[in-house]
């Protein structure tokens, strides 16, 4: 073949392209029928070798052509394709479905650049595909078949076992880090983001889960910053306890994270601004904040463990925090994930316009990484870590 840029239509060469569909077709014929007898006999290495070559070649094809763009998807597939070959991960029907449908889109999309028509999906689908099938290996099980949906959705929106991109997450807690979230009232997108969270990670609502949500607009409304912020919370706290095998109770840890503040609802507006920190005659004042919030839960017998939640949250690994300076151990799992996902917050909410988001995520991830041992649990600094990586395109601007 000879070079072709197909961004500019007088450079078509008829002969190139004729030769490039030739082999694509061919390939894709070759492909096909491998990947159905793949389905039929999984353990065959020979099968899966064919299928990654002729995606390599079609990938190297692609850019003798001139056409770069789509490389990356073809890089993402040869990718899958070595972690399937390696072990890493189990071939089946869902990744079968992603590969033919993949090379289909491919097809159309050189079709469409060729006649200057309509691509078969928009250039930002192409790279969430892409970001979708890099590192499938990294994630758990359940996270991976979440990907791998989102990806057969963004191909084919039709298909059996298409997952929209917004039932990742709902749609509620996606809002850039630090701003209030845009959509609908803010009266109530609070209690909207929060239901739909309790909805997606099977919580049960009941007549307390509904009442405790129902103060979160009054309670956001209080600080600029707290807008958004009960629902970025609960995501990130519930995320990071899923990734760690649900150590913490979650009826009890959605409690203590709606309410863990709502103790500094009743200081002056002044104290909330400098967190008690400005002024250090009013630090034992500001302190109590977590007194008030824990009596208030602790009035109810059901919730005594997200009370000890809110109590100890402020509590650090090395004995230096507030109120009963405990160490380890003895602050409960709950509040030593609380802890970590309401500095989280605090850092990323904090924007400076002179910072990117990704810069700024980033130092957040620094900050509570340099602090495992002291301020924080090294167990769940390390699930944080982990939460934010897989969720990251949720927490960058």
């Amino acid at each position: 073949m000879s070079q072709l840029n197909l961004n500019r239509p007088d450079d078509l060469q008829r002969d190139c392209v004729d030769d490039f569909f030739e082999d694509f077709r061919d390939a894709y014929e070759q492909c096909e029928s491998t990947l159905l007898e793949l389905e039929q006999h999984p353990q065959q290495p020979d099968l899966l070798h064919g299928i990654f070559r002729v995606v390599h070649t079609i990938k190297g094809n692609l850019g003798f052509i001139g056409l770069f763009s789509l490389i990356p998807l073809l890089q993402s597939l040869e990718d899958v394709l070595d972690d399937i070959r390696k072990g890493h991960m189990a071939y089946d029907s869902a990744l079968c479905d992603v590969i033919q449908l993949t090379l289909d889109r491919t097809r159309q999309w050189v079709e469409a650049s060729i006649h200057d028509s309509a691509k078969p999906m928009t250039t930002t689908a192409l790279q969430q595909i892409c970001q979708r099938l890099t590192g499938l290996t990294s994630v758990d099980e359940r996270s991976r078949t979440v990907r791998i949906r989102q990806v057969l959705g963004l191909l084919e929106p039709n298909h059996p076992q298409a997952l929209a991109i917004k039932d990742e997450v709902p749609a509620l807690v996606t809002s850039t880090v630090g701003e209030p979230v845009s959509e609908g009232p803010k009266s109530a997108s609070a209690v909207d983001a929060c239901r739909r969270l309790l909805q997606y990670y099977r919580i049960r609502m009941d007549a307390d889960l509904e009442f405790f949500i129902q103060l979160l607009p009054a309670l956001e409304e209080r600080h600029p910053n707290w807008q958004g912020r009960a629902a970025r919370q609960l995501f990130l706290a519930l995320e990071i306890n899923r990734l760690a095998g649900g150590k913490v109770d979650q009826l009890q840890l959605v409690v203590a994270v709606m309410l863990h503040d709502i103790g500094m609802a009743f200081l002056p507006l002044q104290m909330l601004d400098a967190q008690g920190r400005a002024d250090p005659a009013q630090l034992s004042v500001w302190q109590r904040h977590v007194e008030m919030g824990a009596s208030l839960v602790a009035s109810s017998p059901r919730w005594q463990d997200a009370a000890a939640m809110i109590w100890q949250h402020h509590e650090n690994q090395d004995g230096s925090g507030f109120p009963h300076q405990l160490a380890g151990e003895d602050i409960s799992d709950g509040a030593r994930l609380l802890r970590i996902v309401d500095e989280f917050d605090l850092l990323t909410s904090q924007q400076q316009a002179q910072e990117t988001n990704n810069r700024q995520l980033i130092k957040a991830l620094l900050d509570i990484s340099q602090g495992a041992g002291s301020k924080f649990d090294p167990f769940w600094v390390s699930m944080l870590n982990e939460a934010v990586k897989l969720h990251k395109q949720h927490f960058q601007r």
